[in-house]
């Protein structure tokens, strides 16, 4: 009589085997393994600045409300010491309001705003001040002045008087500039600011 235990055959005579029986053998525990916990939603705060710099230019001329662009992130996004966005990054915007002056009276008048920003591919809402550039024309002399009621560093239209290449506008910034159109022209550098927190 042959018996196999383990992969091992052992051979007994039959006259020196009085019983046999069958063992019944639990497999080895499986073994425990821990999922690692859940990455923990990011979170950008109201307040914090998006500097950003304008691709195309953008015109009370040519520009209703309601059109749609995209601008790149001037700096890397930061929360803490990690990187939430690089910079180079998309955003987009959108013109809230437009309006055209007439040919000697009137003002021209561009809003915009930031309503979204791709996040590690994926397209994130988010709610931004507005930034207000406006043109007034009076008696067919363009009246050219720069008010700001946030911060502005220069350079937003060409021939802006006082205007500096490089320009940064802030919160709430309002910028005449002459013409009968206004706008922003390509490569301009904005600072918009979140009204409210973003979860990514």
């Amino acid at each position: 009589m042959t018996i196999e235990v383990l992969g091992k055959s052992t051979t007994y005579a039959m006259h020196d085997v009085k019983r046999v029986e069958a063992l019944k053998v639990s497999p080895p525990p499986a073994a425990v393994t821990s999922s690692p916990p859940p990455p923990k939603d990011k979170i950008l705060k109201a307040g914090s600045e998006l500097q950003i710099k304008t691709t195309t230019s953008l015109s009370s001329r040519s520009h209703t409300a309601g059109h749609q662009f995209s601008v790149t992130l001037a700096n890397n996004l930061m929360d803490h010491n990690s990187v939430i966005a690089p910079a180079g990054a998309t955003l987009y915007g959108s013109v809230v309001q437009s309006q055209q002056a007439g040919r000697l009276v009137g003002n021209s008048t561009l809003v915009v705003s930031l309503n979204a920003i791709i996040v590690n591919g994926k397209k994130v809402t988010i709610h931004t001040n507005r930034i207000n550039l406006m043109n007034k024309t009076s008696q067919g002399r363009n009246t050219t002045k720069k008010v700001a009621r946030g911060a502005i560093i220069g350079g937003l239209i060409n021939g802006s008087d006082g205007a500096k290449d490089g320009a940064k506008v802030g919160v709430g910034a309002a910028v005449l500039t002459r013409g009968e159109s206004t706008g922003i022209p390509a490569g301009t550098l904005l600072s918009f600011t979140l009204t409210s927190d973003v979860k990514l």
